[in-house]
């Protein structure tokens, strides 16, 4: 029987193309992906048209917007806060990726999965030499690994749900890029990466900027259309 792993897929490169590299190891991808009333809406019809171009299953789609009311004051879901040009600790949306996986990890056990995988890369994890905490704390290794324990830990039977993501195996931005690149070519230019919901990409935005970095250090030719 083939393996099932559960997907957290935003419609951008990262997740796209790690759900990507899962499918091409001979897993059945089951994407979810949520709308948390994030200013970039546009994502959620990505995922709905790349996961069948690339033989994903059918995705999940959930909506928790209500909880945009609780995450106040972050740039990607307060229509107060300006969405800014480079990193700024309020780009961070707080524990967002533990409540995505642990949705998840329900999701993959009411369907037997035994992976569950989300985008998170090194870049995400990195610290910055004037702070001590990481960018963004739970794209690391060490909060995937803590939470699959506790995920294993809240399940019945003895089977384990592993988590993975690209940080886990090493993989920065670019890597993981050039790595999907690989895969699917240029259905890559299809995935959405801006915080915000406009026809093309901003081109200014941090998330518009990483995207465009990962790419000239990829050694790949970025042909996303940007606005900036």
């Amino acid at each position: 029987m083939q393996k099932k792993c559960v997907a957290v897929v935003s419609g951008g490169p990262d997740s796209i193309g790690y759900a990507a590299i899962w499918k091409s190891r001979g897993f059945r991808v089951f994407p979810i992906c949520f709308n948390y009333g994030q200013k970039g809406k546009k994502e959620v019809q990505v995922v709905k048209k790349l996961s069948k171009t690339l033989g994903f299953e059918q995705p999940v789609f959930v909506d928790i917007s209500s909880v945009k009311d609780l995450w106040k004051n972050t740039q990607l879901t307060d229509d107060s806060v300006q969405v800014q040009e480079s990193y700024m600790p309020n780009v961070v949306v707080p524990l967002r990726n533990g409540v995505f996986l642990m949705i998840a990890a329900a999701y993959a056990d009411s369907i037997n999965a035994e992976l569950i995988i989300y985008g998170a890369h090194l870049n995400d994890a990195a610290r910055r030499p004037d702070m001590t905490e990481p960018l963004y704390p739970d794209c690391t290794p060490e909060f995937a690994e803590s939470l699959e324990v506790a995920i294993n830990k809240g399940r019945q039977g003895s089977n384990m749900i592993k988590l993975q993501s690209p940080a886990r195996e090493g993989l920065t931005k670019s890597s993981l890029l050039k790595a999907s690149y690989g895969l699917i070519g240029e259905m890559l230019y299809e995935t959405w990466s801006c915080y915000l919901s406009g026809e093309i990409h901003c081109g200014r935005c941090e998330s518009c900027n990483n995207r465009k970095k990962a790419f000239k250090e990829a050694g790949i030719e970025d042909k996303t259309k940007y606005l900036n």
